[in-house]
């Protein structure tokens, strides 16, 4: 079974925000009332299934080992390079969008802007990368201007190096590829539904209603009730005015 996003915005935005919700969880103040709203199996604690949850999908989504000790198909290395690669990815199209008017063909064309609103397997998010690296060189001095530096593009390269440069998983077969994005969004959505289960217990603990009293409006914010998930989906900031057409580079 092959395993699509539930959600649509990049799985390198999701790990963030569960980490600051397992922070919440554990901190004295805030963390025990809406700990004891949710109810486990005996012997499990929520706060420690969250952990475990961020941990498998920062390592690709799946086990070290598997009862037949077959290593994982992602290195933890890959598994890293996948969620920075993603998350340079939406940085690029961020700063792109700054640079060029809404409707520009130059942001679909040269950096892929579109592509994240949906699930693609490793192969494709390889390509998109790699269309988005030559985009961030061929207008390296309008991103710039936006803050996107030398060094991001390196960042960027070197994770594409990093999943792309493996032989073993260069020449890996199609369908072994379609494996390790089904297993990695497998992992995401159940860490993303219990995200989604914490912050409806801080909602329920914390209302809406009892914003000026004590320790409420903070409580909210540690549980990202006004900022998870993305208002647009896909993590990306309200369009904002359309830019000047910036002048082609001198070729």
């Amino acid at each position: 079974m092959t395993h699509q996003r539930s959600f649509n915005f990049p799985v390198a935005l999701l790990i963030g925000p569960a980490k600051r919700l397992l922070a919440a969880l554990r901190d004295a103040t805030v963390g025990p009332r809406v700990l004891k709203r949710i109810k486990t199996d005996p012997g499990t604690a929520f706060d420690a299934k969250l952990e475990a949850q961020i941990k498998l999908v920062e390592t690709g989504g799946t086990d070290q080992t598997t009862a037949g000790g077959a290593m994982t198909e992602l290195t933890q290395e890959q598994a890293l390079a996948y969620t920075e690669m993603e998350r340079l990815m939406g940085d690029a199209r961020h700063s792109a969008a700054l640079i060029f008017p809404k409707g520009d063909p130059r942001l679909h064309i040269e950096f892929s802007v579109g592509a994240q609103d949906q699930s693609h397997d490793l192969d494709h998010e390889l390509q998109f990368a790699k269309n988005i690296l030559k985009g961030c060189g061929t207008y390296a001095d309008q991103m710039a201007a936006q803050g996107w530096t030398a060094d991001d593009t390196t960042a960027l390269s070197a994770a594409i190096t990093t999943l792309e440069g493996d032989p073993a998983l260069r020449d890996t077969a199609g369908d072994k590829k379609k494996r390790i994005t089904s297993a990695r969004n497998a992992a995401a959505n159940d860490l993303y539904r219990l995200c989604l289960t914490t912050q409806n217990a801080a909602r329920l603990q914390y209302p809406i209603t009892q914003i000026g009293q004590p320790g409420v409006s903070e409580a909210r914010a540690r549980y990202l009730l006004d900022e998870f998930p993305p208002a647009r989906g896909n993590g990306s900031t309200p369009t904002p005015p359309s830019p000047p057409a910036p002048t082609p580079p001198a070729k």
